[in-house]
């Protein structure tokens, strides 16, 4: 993969060349560009999984987009090198890719700078948002590899889901009226993203994702508004509710949510009991970082908010 390297090399790296070798966009780089608009941000290793094809060629047509200015590498990943070493490189949508998309067909803003936005993002966003991309890529391979299982990606949930969703600013904002203390109140959340699996009898899963990355905590302190106990109190008591049958008009919904340990996965099934009178609820499911990385997101086994385990397809 083109790793980021030190020094004086790694200034050049974020330096276009002041004479590309010309070039003509192609299908396959038009696929490049599609892939990094829908995921805002992606890294090489994501982009060649994508592709499938010779990982050298693929670094070729990265570097040959990033010269003309069809794709951007976003300076603030330099952050992440002097604490975690070398590592692929991130790219995200030029205003020049944006512009080539948009000729042929793709939906995308005209009214967005996409190279001043890529400039804007901090090195925490783009992190969670690689987070974010590595889950659903590897999620797509799996539905390809699987071959019978086609997965459904959030904006085909969104342009068919209700008009007051197509039209909300924040259309995955799930909210629920909860009862806390005996007070009643309006609780919101957004979840991370939002997928689907349609399976080769015609029925279909839905789910929305969380990427739990440590820092709240699980239960709510003194004073403290955040809470992973608040956060799974609003879906579950928006789920008995219905609204995911409100907001994006499907009747099979699940909430995931991806973990750092082993440990705070086991915390979060408690919360849930607890939240659930000591229930538990096949709503949520539950996975920490070091298990799903030994397969695929179809494969692993999750475990749900009572303490069994399934998978994704069951």
């Amino acid at each position: 993969m083109d790793i980021a390297a030190p020094a004086k090399i790694r200034a050049k790296l974020f330096r276009r060349a002041e004479v590309p070798r010309g070039m003509e966009l192609t299908e396959r780089d038009l696929a490049f560009l599609s892939h990094v608009a829908r995921h805002r941000f992606l890294t090489s290793t994501d982009l060649a999984l994508l592709d499938g094809g010779s990982p050298q060629g693929v670094l070729r047509c990265l570097r040959s987009l990033y010269d003309h200015g069809y794709l951007d590498r976003p300076k603030a990943q330099l952050a992440t090198l002097h604490d975690q070493g070398p590592r692929p490189f991130v790219y995200g949508l030029g205003q020049k890719g944006a512009r080539a998309l948009r000729e042929y067909g793709h939906r995308i803003d005209n009214r967005v700078d996409w190279s001043e936005k890529n400039k804007r993002a901090g090195s925490i966003f783009i992190a969670h948002t690689i987070e974010l991309a590595d889950f659903l890529v590897s999620l797509e391979l799996a539905c390809r590899k699987a071959g019978n299982i086609t997965l459904i990606r959030e904006e085909e949930i969104l342009a068919a889901a209700p008009e007051g969703t197509r039209a909300a600013r924040e259309p995955l904002r799930w909210e629920a009226v909860s009862v806390e203390q005996g007070k009643r109140e309006r609780w919101s959340v957004v979840p991370d993203g939002l997928f689907g699996l349609l399976f080769p009898d015609g029925t279909a899963a839905y789910f929305l994702l969380e990427l739990d990355r440590g820092t709240i905590p699980i239960s709510r302190r003194a004073g403290e508004h955040r809470s992973i106990r608040r956060k799974l109190k609003t879906y579950y008591d928006g789920w008995r509710a219905q609204r995911h049958l409100e907001q994006f008009g499907v009747k099979q919904m699940r909430v995931l949510t991806v973990t750092r340990s082993r440990e705070r996965v086991h915390n979060m099934v408690g919360t849930v009991r607890n939240i659930t009178e000591g229930r538990g609820s096949n709503f949520f499911l539950f996975i920490d970082r070091g298990k799903l990385a030994t397969t695929d997101p179809l494969h692993v086994e999750w475990m749900t908010g009572k303490g069994e385990m399934v998978r994704l397809t069951d």
